[in-house]
């Protein structure tokens, strides 16, 4: 999942160490921790994290907590487990068969997901922050992923720009740059509720082709046609006026 880095400050507070459960070796016992993990994410989504309780996991599952402490040592171990499916949801939009190939239309499917996903599951979100804040081994597997993705940014950026003949490190800080501006935006307009940006953009659609048009005018110092344009034309037409040049 999208990662919000430097937007919320870290909880000055002692950070745990995981403790694993051994993974079940049957296919009932894959299934009945799939199924847990589906349950933990239900919870995370209406409780949080800080006020969940495998209580709560076991009664969204509808099992005896028993069978939560037979596959999982813990709250964390479980939602550690249930939060690194959400992760790797990059991982699936690069690898989905239907995502064009055209420079706006690749990046506009990307963030029409993203937006979905964080208008769906806001309280998800926040528990994922809160998470990453309070657990050293998932904040590392979610920084990897997390620069994993802008690496192929990067690369995709270079190899679209080769006339800007940008370093390694310049394009990956442009990347940065841009992942986070989505994925600040994302967070103000669906978890934080911003009034105003509801309603300038009522639909995952609308919030979409904003963000994609705003980062083709960043990379590509160019607007994207008329048509991708869509209900923006007037964003088209921003440039400094004659006394600020």
């Amino acid at each position: 999942m999208a990662r919000r880095a430097g937007v919320v400050a870290r909880l000055k507070r002692p950070r745990r160490t995981l403790a694993k459960a051994s993974v079940p070796p049957t296919r009932k016992g894959s299934k009945s921790r799939d199924n847990l993990k589906a349950a933990a994410l239900r919870a995370l989504e209406h409780k949080g994290y800080r006020a969940l309780r495998l209580n709560d996991i076991a009664k969204e599952a509808d099992v005896n907590i028993s069978l939560v402490y037979h596959y999982f040592h813990d709250k964390a171990d479980l939602v550690f487990q249930a939060l690194r499916d959400v992760i790797d949801i990059r991982t699936a939009i690069e690898g989905d068969p239907a995502r064009p190939h055209e420079p706006f239309a690749a990046l506009y499917h990307a963030n029409l997901l993203f937006a979905s996903f964080y208008r769906d599951h806001p309280g998800l979100i926040r528990a994922l922050v809160h998470f990453d804040e309070e657990h050293p081994e998932f904040h590392d597997l979610y920084s990897r992923v997390n620069r994993d993705w802008n690496q192929r940014i990067a690369e995709t950026i270079r190899r679209r720009c080769p006339d800007a003949m940008l370093s390694d490190g310049e394009a990956l800080a442009v990347a940065f740059a841009v992942g986070g501006m989505v994925d600040k935006f994302l967070f103000e307009v669906y978890v934080e509720r911003n009034p105003v940006l509801l309603a300038e953009l009522p639909t995952p659609e609308d919030v979409a082709r904003f963000l994609t048009f705003m980062w083709f005018r960043a990379i590509y110092l160019r607007n994207p046609s008329t048509a991708d344009i869509g209900k923006f034309g007037k964003l088209a037409g921003m440039a400094l006026s004659v006394k600020d040049k």
